[in-house]
């Protein structure tokens, strides 16, 4: 039975040889970064003009046409099929996936316009991983045990010479280590993204804690309200798609057959590709997180104007 690096790693020679452009990125990229111990899951950043390619590898491997026979299946979660549209709209895929007769059941799950991070996870990535910076801004999500793991790869990135970390530091001394030892030109860049930081040299100790507090928060409160949005989307289209069928989803079918149903019920039953493609529509999901946020750590309005990012920064 292969372990989930063992695992990820065979997966990862198998993009390589079909040149597919993928990194992995998230939990078992901490896990290579030497930051979290374990992980089921293996999450990659995959070009949405590859994904064709990638939906033929899954049933080369399941037909066994590869030298393996693997099972693969849509996983019961919501998430868009493995479709370039959907994929570049900020969908996810989710597959399971056995590569052996004995082996656990892997999970993938398939980015190709990943939440907070734009294109430069392709340029940034070594060795087939994100890089620290995409897979620190990957994991400024709505869940707090994620964001330990934020500040632990900025922590590494800045002993390793990097002073972009200060973009993710959330350790107060560190942070201000970091930001004096930063060029003009790395503070005026980091600036604009983070603007918390053109206060920092005015700020005291208690009150940088507090913000960086309310920042996290902000984070937090808006990526709630994307994944609302994708997770309102899949339940309407759902709810649609249960009226002309039978059975639950994910059907035992081969995956090729699970891939042509879905990818037909999501155009058949008007599953949007991309619910926050105009600027109208990430604009309404900041300002509602905003509020929320401003609410639940009884923030200021000028403690959220100091950490509030631009929205091309945090929904891109």
């Amino acid at each position: 039975m292969s372990d989930p690096i063992e695992f990820y790693r065979s997966f990862q020679t198998l993009l390589r040889g079909r040149a597919i452009t993928g990194v992995l990125t998230s939990g078992m990229a901490c896990v290579e970064y030497g930051i979290q111990q374990n992980t089921k899951d293996t999450d990659w950043i995959v070009a949405p003009g590859d994904i064709g390619s990638l939906v033929s590898l899954f049933g080369e491997l399941e037909r066994g046409i590869s030298g393996s026979n693997w099972r693969i299946s849509y996983r019961g979660l919501f998430g868009a099929p493995l479709d370039s549209e959907y994929l570049n709209g900020g969908w996810t895929s989710h597959l399971a996936a056995f590569d052996r007769p004995e082996s656990a059941e892997r999970h993938l799950d398939f980015f190709g316009r990943p939440p907070r991070v734009g294109e430069t996870w392709r340029a940034d990535a070594v060795a087939g991983i994100a890089s620290r910076d995409i897979v620190a801004r990957m994991k400024k999500t709505d869940r707090p045990k994620d964001w330990p793991l934020v500040n632990a790869l900025a922590i590494q990135a800045y002993y390793s010479g990097d002073l972009g970390a200060v973009l993710h530091l959330r350790e107060p001394e560190i942070l201000r280590n970091a930001w004096q030892q930063a060029t003009a030109a790395t503070r005026e860049a980091s600036i604009r993204e983070r603007p918390l930081l053109g206060d920092l040299d005015s700020i005291d100790g208690l009150r940088l804690e507090r913000l960086l507090l309310v920042e996290e928060m902000l984070w937090q409160c808006v990526n709630r309200e994307r994944y609302l949005v994708y997770q309102r989307a899949w339940k309407d289209f759902y709810k649609a798609w249960q009226q002309d069928r039978v059975g639950e989803w994910p059907t035992s079918e081969p995956f090729l057959q699970q891939h042509r149903r879905i990818d037909d019920a999501v155009r058949r039953h008007g599953l949007p590709p991309a619910p926050l493609g105009t600027v109208a529509a990430r604009q309404a999901v900041f300002d509602r997180g905003r509020e929320r946020a401003a609410v639940l750590v009884a923030a200021t309005s000028q403690e959220m104007e100091t950490v509030a990012m631009p929205l091309a920064t945090i929904l891109p």
